[in-house]
């Protein structure tokens, strides 16, 4: 835009302007002065002439000498300005009269002294005739005063010099001080229009103790405040251009930007979406139930975080993990929803995919397991199935003798029947329970847990002489509890088996478990088998690594284990070797300790 006016031009013209008006008015005010001051001195002159003439007036007046008149004339000459001079005697009767062009003219008779009055730039007044203190008569004079016209045309040279020197002086005057007015303004202006090319903004160095020294500081501030803004906005503009998708949107949740991320993973360009509302992208997969949590999180919280199912401009369904921040202004109104999203989908198959790999692991694990605990189950069994047969077998043959069966014992041995019998069910039910692949989380007590693990180890146990020392605080924790145990199971299988190829004296099993101050449970278990080797005490929880023959083992126990109480149970599972004190003997073994936080 071209600007064709200029400060400093118009500037210059105000000041000649108003240094002209100036002396029109002082030179107005000097000829107004002049003026009045003529009809002062006028006034005050008609008064010395009265007194001059005085002393002729007397002779005059009471002499009657015809001598005087002459000699009033005489004087009268001396003044110039006089156009007219009337002497009356104390009867107020004309006794002289003077022309200044010695015409003669008609006398007034006088009524009443008036206050001088001026008519067509003639001053007439009465005065008093007095001589030495003796009233004489009257005096009636009229002075030829100078016109306004008559004195500007009189001065129109000088007039003329002083407008002209004023005009001059005003302008250099003006233009000096227009320039010292404008400049820093002017030196803003330049400034200013080659910030869009500077990269770093300089500040302004101006040292003036005035109102242009404050502007130059405000505007320092301003541009400061403008460079921060810029860096801001620099870092924003990386920040949206990141590999998430982004969306910008109003109060009323009208998309107002987008970043090419955005159209990367669903298609849509900026102007497909921009004014639209993001449900634009809506699968209709989610329930009411969903949005209305998700709004109850931004009202009270101003974020929502979760995964959601949308549809790209395909008509693909596509999981997305979903942050949405609310942006409030000083009076806590929302001014912007800004939503941040990636694409999972391919996560989530993978991790669908791994989750079936980890499911099918677990089972191998626990078929695995199952012939040995199949034994176990057996020779748990053998003892209720003999207490059964035996007192089955009592009752029946009692009956064929025709023996009489004392009520009291017969319901006594009923009730050892179905014991027994119940014995046999919870020992189905807890095999039952351990394959049951049920993913569900509950809540459960970490001793009734140790008490499944060790029940379905325990034939084992009892075979091989192994002793359990238990030390169980107990505690609700949240979780899955068949994989916990599972995880026990697979723990003390490993130290049986350590046993078994140690063969101590005495073969011991410490279950431990307290709660710390960080709200976790710890559970650790030892033997004092000898250890783990240095060497390879770090591949433990490696899948397929084994010390036994692929006869025995098949090296996904512990890294199972390693995997559903760091994944499935948000905890940690450590191995470390252990020396300890029992009964005054001392022991070395591996110690497993697993930390769950309690939830």
């Amino acid at each position: 835009m071209t600007y064709k006016s200029s400060i400093k031009n118009k500037l210059t013209n105000i000041i000649i302007i108003v240094s002209t008006i100036s002396s029109f008015i002082g030179y107005g005010s000097f000829v107004y002065w002049y003026m009045q001051n003529q009809h002062e001195k006028t006034i005050e002159q008609s008064k010395t002439v009265a007194i001059i003439l005085s002393q002729d007036i007397a002779k005059l007046t009471f002499l009657n000498e015809v001598s005087a008149a002459a000699d009033i004339t005489s004087n009268l000459k001396s003044f110039k300005n006089i156009n007219r001079l009337v002497i009356y005697n104390l009867n107020k009767k004309a006794v002289y009269q003077y022309s200044k062009n010695n015409k003669s003219f008609p006398i007034k008779n006088i009524k009443a002294l008036s206050d001088p009055i001026i008519e067509n730039n003639i001053l007439k007044t009465y005065l008093k005739a007095k001589y030495q203190n003796n009233h004489l008569g009257y005096v009636y004079i009229e002075f030829q005063i100078d016109s306004m016209l008559n004195v500007i045309k009189e001065n129109i040279f000088m007039l003329f010099f002083i407008l002209l020197s004023m005009f001059i002086i005003s302008f250099i005057l003006a233009s000096i001080y227009a320039k010292k007015f404008t400049y820093p303004i002017l030196n803003l202006v330049t400034y200013l229009a080659q910030i869009d090319t500077l990269k770093n903004i300089p500040s302004l160095d101006i040292n003036v103790n005035n109102e242009y020294g404050k502007l130059y500081d405000e505007i320092n501030t301003m541009l400061k405040r403008i460079d921060e803004s810029n860096e801001q906005l620099k870092i924003a503009s990386v920040a949206f251009q990141t590999q998430n998708g982004m969306i910008i949107t109003n109060k009323y949740q009208e998309i107002l930007q987008v970043n090419d991320s955005f159209t990367r993973i669903t298609g849509y360009t900026k102007e497909d979406v921009i004014g639209k509302k993001p449900s634009v992208l809506s699968s209709k997969l989610q329930s009411d139930e969903f949005y209305k949590k998700m709004y109850e999180s931004l009202n009270k919280k101003d974020f929502w975080h979760g995964e959601i199912l949308n549809k790209n401009k395909k008509g693909e369904v596509i999981t997305e993990s979903l942050t949405i921040h609310v942006i409030r202004d000083e009076y806590y109104q929302v001014l912007y929803y800004v939503a941040s999203f990636s694409d999972i989908t391919q996560e989530k198959l993978t991790q669908k995919k791994l989750a079936e790999k980890e499911n099918i692991l677990i089972q191998q694990s626990k078929m695995a397991a199952m012939g040995e605990m199949l034994a176990n189950i057996a020779h748990q069994w053998r003892q209720p199935l003999s207490v059964i047969s035996t007192i089955s077998t009592s009752l029946l043959h009692q009956k064929e003798m025709d023996i009489e069966i004392n009520k009291e014992y017969e319901i006594k041995s009923l009730n050892k029947i179905n014991k027994n019998t119940q014995y046999l069910s919870d020992t189905i039910n807890d095999f039952k329970n351990f394959f049951n692949p049920n993913k569900d989380k509950n809540d459960f007590f970490i001793k009734e847990v140790c008490a499944k693990a060790l029940l379905l180890s325990n034939a084992d146990f009892k075979k091989l002489n192994i002793k359990v020392i238990e030390n169980i605080q107990n505690a609700k924790i949240y979780g899955l509890e068949n994989e916990l145990i599972q995880v026990i199971m697979n723990i003390l299988s490993n130290a049986k088996d350590a046993l078994v190829d140690s063969n101590p004296k005495e073969k011991l099993v410490f279950i431990n478990s307290i709660v710390d101050d960080n709200n976790q449970i710890i559970i650790t278990i030892y033997d004092n088998a000898g250890g783990i080797e240095e060497n390879i005490i770090d591949k433990i929880f490696e899948p397929y690594f084994t010390t036994k023959h692929k006869a025995q083992g098949t090296g996904i126990g512990l890294y199972m284990s390693n995997e559903i109480i760091s994944k499935h149970m948000d905890g940690s599972i450590t191995v470390s070797n252990k020396e300890f004190d029992f009964y005054n003997t001392h022991y070395k073994g591996a110690l497993f300790e697993i930390i769950i936080p309690i939830k």
